[in-house]
């Protein structure tokens, strides 16, 4: 039905122009009920439970002026001069007689002197608590419950007039009970002194609440006057003990409240009042208001069921002289007259609202048929070009003076040009004709052309990558020439004085010292040959004093991208102080290879320790056993010879076969790699007069430590002692091959 409806508003401009109108109109008539419905229930709560909580005010309030008026006449007659006379006197009958028109004036249910010797021999368990401040003098005033003992003994009959026959109430606490023979009462107590200051006996006055009508009706006329509540409202006040009603001017039946003078009868000095039996005297609060005010001594603030009706209630504790709570005090009117006004409210505003629609409605659908006329003319022109394929159809004239005769005018203007334009493309059409066979011709000899020029670019193409290859190739041998030339002028420096040096004793190794300077000379010209690729600079060996920690953090500088490519960070701890004598870029190469390959060991992103301490004479001893997680504790003790740099990974570790040889020239374990690096990076610590040490274990990690002096062991013939190191490295090398040949 839905799906229906929605296919036919789809299918017809009108119909969606009429929704497209309308929708808005009923979305914000909608929003608008919504709105004033929500505002009006949130406003109208709020109004009305902030009265019923002022009107709980006042009702506590003029309880209070009631226990306060009684204090005044006990106040009033304990200071009477006749009453003092008397007690001076001890006329005990005169003291009856003038308490008596005391009590009668004051409409008090009972008075009475307690002398000093009489207090402890009454056994009242509501005054026993209060002694103790009865005999500091201090006078009390407030509510209280006494029993129906407590009743008989203080006067005869008050028991009957307290007494209250129970009614089952809906919604409250189920009970056994059918008599309420307890009593709230309005109870003051004066203490009396004499000239001395010195006690002689108390005044005792109570008001009966249960079965009266004064304070509730008092409070409601009070609270509830004239004009306070629309017409038909109801304001009650009620006095409880526990959850029984004692005193109240709810009424006992809705009969009496659905009155036609109910609302005039209860809030304005009417000429009938409700008698006991008319009042809901007997029943009994809601289980749910008892729990949330007695159980729980809280103010209950809402709507509640009050006997046979609901209103807008408010009820507090009531609290006796001793602190506890006893009944509640309670306040409300009817809700009923509230909510028809509220219904009432809405039910106009949407009437008036629905009659705007009506008449808005109207006005659009009239409005949608002249803008429909138009369109649908437009509509059959547009058809019959798109149907038939004709445009000589034409919209001409309209009725209207809106933006559709322009573009009817458009439109028309358009087909115009559309035949006019159909006449010229049928022109253009056999001239093109013509015009592609020509440029066909031409489009083949250009395209053979094209052929040639792409296989002429294959083939420069191919030179410029194998000249970038040469190009490549030659810096490459350009670097290694440098490398193998500076060594080889040591070889053949060193070999010259060495021959120098033995003199006559050469004789025997003549030969084998020849062939040597013989082959240096053949890598001289090998060198000079390669060296036609390259412009090394000239290299001199200097040796200056630096600070260890500082030459790292310059070497970090020159790796830091390498290290971020790899995601590795460096974790370093800087504790040595000494400074040490070296050549700044060779201690620079050996750091450089150190970092890179710890952060080529680790297989996933990671971190490198960097540790430095300074080289102490004791620590000589420890220099094979090195503590793989670099944590080591450095001794303090004895003379510092230099610092210790030392290199940390958590990478896959060294396995002990290939820990043997890490530092033989072209030794690897890299598949790019050449092995190099680690073998110069000993000769160049070595030549400082130093040592490097290396610990590893398989799957925790790799230690590399470098061990440099505060003045360098520098020989006094550098190129000698590079000899002498070569030489030292190549008899290592072929004993490890021989030993490996013989296993």
């Amino acid at each position: 039905m839905i799906w229906a409806l929605w296919q036919k508003i789809n299918s017809s401009l009108r119909n969606k122009l009429l929704l497209l109108t309308l929708a808005p109109l009923i979305l914000t008539a909608i929003g608008f009920v919504i709105m004033a419905a929500y505002w009006a229930s949130s406003y109208t709560d709020q109004q009305l439970y902030m009265k019923v909580r002022a009107d709980l005010s006042v009702a506590k309030g003029t309880l209070d002026i009631m226990q306060q008026e009684q204090l005044n006449v006990l106040t009033q007659l304990a200071g009477s001069y006749e009453f003092r006379t008397n007690l001076q006197l001890d006329n005990q009958r005169a003291i009856q007689v003038q308490m008596l028109e005391t009590r009668q004036g004051r409409q008090l249910d009972f008075l009475r002197f307690l002398s000093t010797d009489l207090i402890a021999d009454i056994k009242d368990p509501a005054l026993a608590p209060l002694l103790p401040r009865l005999y500091r003098g201090e006078p009390l005033k407030g509510l209280t419950v006494l029993d129906k003992k407590m009743l008989d003994l203080i006067s005869l009959g008050l028991e009957k007039q307290a007494q209250i026959s129970l009614t089952e109430t809906p919604r409250a606490i189920p009970t056994n009970r059918l008599i309420e023979d307890k009593a709230m009462v309005i109870r003051t107590l004066l203490p009396v002194k004499d000239e001395f200051g010195e006690l002689i006996g108390i005044l005792d006055s109570g008001s009966i609440l249960n079965n009266t009508t004064r304070a509730v009706d008092t409070i409601r006329d009070l609270v509830y006057g004239p004009g306070t509540l629309p017409a038909g409202g109801i304001g009650t006040v009620t006095l409880f003990l526990d959850d029984v009603r004692i005193s109240t001017n709810v009424p006992q039946n809705q009969n009496f409240s659905d009155s036609p003078n109910a609302a005039h009868d209860d809030n304005s000095s009417n000429k009938r009042q409700m008698s006991l039996q008319e009042r809901a005297i007997g029943t009994r609060v809601s289980a749910e208001v008892h729990n949330y005010v007695m159980t729980r001594g809280l103010t209950w603030i809402n709507r509640a069921f009050v006997v046979n009706d609901w209103y807008i209630s408010a009820y507090q504790p009531l609290i006796d002289l001793t602190g506890q709570r006893i009944g509640m005090i309670y306040t409300g009117f009817t809700e009923a007259p509230f909510s028809r006004i509220y219904y009432k409210t809405l039910f106009e505003s949407g009437s008036l609202i629905g009659l705007i629609m009506l008449i808005s409605g109207f006005v659009i659908l009239q409005r949608t048929r002249v803008l429909i006329s138009p369109l649908a003319r437009i509509h059959s022109v547009v058809t019959a070009v798109r149907d038939d394929g004709s445009i000589h159809p034409r919209i001409g004239k309209l009725d209207t003076s809106d933006e559709l005769v322009d573009l009817a005018h458009q439109f028309d203007a358009m087909l115009d040009l559309l035949e006019s334009r159909e006449q010229e493309i049928l022109q253009a059409h056999d001239q093109l004709e013509i015009t592609v066979e020509k440029r066909t011709s031409s489009l083949r000899n250009r395209t053979d052309a094209l052929k040639q020029h792409i296989r002429l670019l294959k083939t420069t193409r191919k030179k410029l990558l194998d000249n970038e290859k040469l190009a490549v190739l030659g810096e490459l041998t350009a670097g290694i020439a440098h490398e193998i030339n500076n060594p080889a002028a040591v070889i053949l420096g060193n070999m010259d004085l060495l021959v120098a040096e033995l003199g006559d004793a050469v004789e025997p190794a003549q030969e084998e010292v020849d062939m040597v300077i013989r082959q240096v000379y053949r890598i001289r010209s090998l060198i000079n040959n390669l060296l036609q690729y390259s412009r090394p600079d000239h290299y001199v060996d200097s040796y200056q004093s630096h600070q260890i920690n500082q030459v790292i953090d310059d070497t970090l500088l020159l790796v830091s991208h390498a290290l971020e490519k790899q995601q590795v960070s460096i974790k370093k701890s800087y504790n040595a102080s000494c400074s040490v004598q070296i050549n700044y870029q060779q201690i620079q190469q050996v750091l450089v290879n150190l970092i890179l390959n710890a952060s080529h060991s680790l297989t996933e992103p990671g971190s490198v320790q960097l540790y430095t301490s300074d080289w102490i004479e004791s620590d000589d001893a420890e220099k094979d056993s090195i503590d793989k997680k670099g944590a080591d504790n450095e001794s303090t003790q004895g003379n510092v010879k230099g610092v210790i740099i030392r290199v940390i990974d958590k990478g896959l570790g060294i396995s002990e076969q290939n820990l043997q040889h890490i530092f033989d020239p072209f030794f690897t374990t890299k598949k790019s790699g050449t092995g190099l690096g680690l073998s110069v990076s000993y000769g160049i610590v070595r030549r400082h007069g130093g040592d490097i040490k290396v610990s590893s274990v398989v799957g925790e990690g790799t230690v590399f430590s470098v061990y440099l002096l505060h003045r360098a062991n520098i020989s006094t013939d550098s190129k000698l002692e590079g000899i002498l190191d070569g030489l030292t490295a190549a008899e290592r090398t072929n004993r490890r091959s021989l030993a490996d040949e013989q296993t």
